[in-house]
């Protein structure tokens, strides 16, 4: 809902596939390591994140980075943990910012062109 502000946590999901481990983040395509140890020392964690500057990172939201960071603030201390406890049990989430942006008309991202039909004849080809 966009009440809690999460630090991306790259090292969070590391993915691993036919290639090796993915560096850090599968959306950047920075390479593979061969192994675990390898990805961990090998990747420079600080260039990653909304918080490292870098511009490939600075609107990203994937669940990847942050996903790990929600958890780790759930179970690293007893106030993360209550507090999610307490929002997911007794929050009816009636959040009237997000009521209201749900009555909003919302404009097409894309909107659709109509091509209207011509009365020239069309080209044939052999």
């Amino acid at each position: 809902m966009g009440k809690r502000t999460y630090p991306c946590t790259p090292w969070g999901m590391p993915t691993y596939n036919t290639f090796g481990w993915q560096k850090p983040c599968y959306l950047l395509q920075d390479g593979y390591a061969e192994t675990f140890a390898e990805l961990l020392s090998t990747t420079e964690w600080s260039n990653y994140g909304t918080e490292s500057g870098n511009p490939a990172c600075a609107n990203c939201m994937v669940h990847s980075g942050y996903e790990a960071s929600a958890v780790n603030a759930t179970f690293s201390s007893l106030g993360g943990f209550l507090a999610t406890v307490k929002a997911t049990l007794f929050t009816s989430y009636r959040d009237q910012d997000a009521l209201d942006l749900l009555e909003e008309p919302a404009a097409p991202v894309h909107p659709l062109v109509q091509i209207a039909p011509t009365n020239e004849p069309q080209e044939t080809r052999a």
